[in-house]
């Protein structure tokens, strides 16, 4: 999936259902949605190999992860992770709870934009 072509949505969850409460980094997986004609659609599952890991500027290789990503909607990150991320033109949204209502709001937020 080309990040030109496609709005791709990354989401960190541990149980399927929520959004991981701490860290983005930390999150088993990385559910990937994409965004077309203001729907939203899973489409990929993807896990997260760093989530137990504690190296330097992890920030970076959860981002190559999510490379495809243009928008991430997280419950936390942490400060030098947000400047890099931002610095790689990511999008940053902060929810918690419910992956499926989190996605709605974020939906509604992005339609002046769509």
């Amino acid at each position: 999936m080309d990040k030109n072509t496609h709005t791709l949505i990354a989401v960190p969850t541990n149980d399927e259902i929520n959004i991981f409460p701490k860290m983005l980094g930390m999150a088993d997986k990385m559910f990937i949605y994409e965004l077309n004609e203001g729907h939203m659609e899973l489409v990929e599952k993807r896990n997260n190999p760093y989530a137990k890991t504690q190296q330097h500027l992890k920030t970076l290789d959860v981002y190559d992860l999510l490379h495809d990503c243009v928008i991430i909607v997280s419950a936390y990150i942490g400060k030098k992770g947000i400047q890099r991320l931002e610095d790689r033109g990511v999008r940053l949204l902060y929810k918690k709870g419910n992956i499926q209502k989190a996605l709605e709001d974020v939906t509604e937020e992005l339609k002046p934009s769509i």
